[in-house]
């Protein structure tokens, strides 16, 4: 049986926040003081130190008495440094494209946010509205007509 409080828990959490945060720092500091056209082999750079820099860490870990070394710790850094390399990197796609991006964005936005309004409705829990069909009935209605 899987411990999911030990595999999901606070401190591979706070292990993965770590190490992301410091990859999302270097990454746009990268960004800022780089050339377009070599962004990308230096995140690869970062993303080589980082992840061995976790993993040595938890190697430490294993030296200090008062610390324990964990192989989940280990994932949790390199996940960390990943998502953090990738933010950075999805910023520099937005840099590059930013016209592009942001017209596309505009478009599909308010879609985005009707969808997060019918939902709300769905979920309220303090009706500021009385209908003599609850709206959750009446979404499941509609479902069932179209067909889910």
């Amino acid at each position: 049986m899987l411990d999911f409080q030990l595999i999901f828990g606070l401190d591979k959490l706070m292990h993965f926040l770590g190490f992301a945060g410091v990859s999302v720092l270097i990454g746009i500091f990268i960004l800022i003081i780089s050339g377009p056209d070599c962004v990308k082999q230096q995140l690869k750079i970062v993303w080589f130190s980082l992840v061995t820099v976790g993993i040595i860490e938890e190697y430490r870990q294993f030296l200090d008495p008062s610390r324990s070394a964990e192989f989940l710790d280990a994932v949790a850094n390199i996940a960390g440094v990943s998502m953090g390399i990738g933010i950075t990197l999805g910023l520099s796609y937005l840099f590059a494209n930013k016209k592009r991006v942001l017209s596309s964005v505009f478009h599909v936005y308010p879609i985005f946010l009707m969808i997060l309004l019918v939902g709300l409705l769905y979920i309220n829990e303090r009706p500021f509205l009385k209908m003599e069909v609850s709206f959750q009935e009446r979404v499941r209605s509609l479902a069932a007509l179209i067909g889910f």
